[in-house]
């Protein structure tokens, strides 16, 4: 599955992540909300919510961090392209044709 979304472009992979924390969110909310709640929960109520928020934090600058690489990645493109078309090639005159004797003038 791993090779499969890195075999993708660009935006693809940044939206398969982006949807990856999006599920990470929703999953540390349902654990502050639902299981940190609880009445007395296996390993106590504060590494629920330590978990919770892990979880709910590491999705949020996850999508800071894709948006940013998305954006990023566009940019150095276009810079590139900028310094591509700034540069002005020139061709060197052929000076082979004068020892050539199929062009000579003779």
């Amino acid at each position: 599955m791993f090779k499969y979304i890195m075999s993708r472009k660009l935006n693809e992979r940044v939206l398969y992540g982006i949807a990856a924390c999006i599920i990470s969110y929703f999953f540390g909310q349902f654990i502050l909300n639902k299981i940190s709640t609880l009445e007395d929960p296996p390993m106590g109520n504060t590494v629920y919510i330590l978990i919770g928020n892990i979880f709910v934090f590491g999705a949020a600058l996850g999508v800071l961090l894709l948006i940013k690489y998305r954006y990023d990645e566009t940019k150095r493109k276009n810079r590139r392209e900028r310094k591509r078309k700034s540069h002005k090639i020139y061709f060197l005159k052929n000076n082979n044709d004068e020892l050539d004797p199929k062009n000579s003038k003779e």
